[in-house]
């Protein structure tokens, strides 16, 4: 038990080999199968996984999450502050929220300004 070696055989290697090539072949067809879901509204460019995507208010088409939030910090600029930031609250809605901080400087809690609500019901 203790001190022998357990060689493998070569043909268990070359199995191993190709176990790995047949699931990167998987893993490229995948991506490639999810090449576009659409074109974003707000950026031009390609939506790719649906995962970071949410839908347009006006088109229902899918946009770039991250485009949203940009977005929507320009429409708020005026109501957002030093200690306001946009959230994203769940179900297609977003929020003003005014973060709240204690003496040490760390986050304490944050109460809602503002809701947003962003993607058709």
């Amino acid at each position: 038990m203790f001190g022998k070696k357990r060689f493998s055989n070569r043909n268990e290697r070359t199995s191993n080999k190709d176990k790995r090539e047949d699931l990167n072949h998987y893993e490229n067809k995948t991506t490639n199968s999810k090449e576009c879901i659409s074109i974003c509204q707000i950026c031009n460019m390609p939506v790719k996984s649906i995962y970071t995507a949410i839908r347009h208010r006006e088109t229902g088409e899918f946009v770039h999450f991250d485009c949203v939030i940009r977005e929507l910090i320009k429409e708020n600029s005026s109501k957002l502050g030093k200690n306001l930031k946009i959230y994203y609250v769940g179900s297609g809605d977003f929020a003003i929220v005014k973060e709240i901080y204690d003496k040490r400087g760390f986050l304490k809690t944050f109460e809602i300004v503002e809701r947003i609500e962003y993607e058709k019901r």
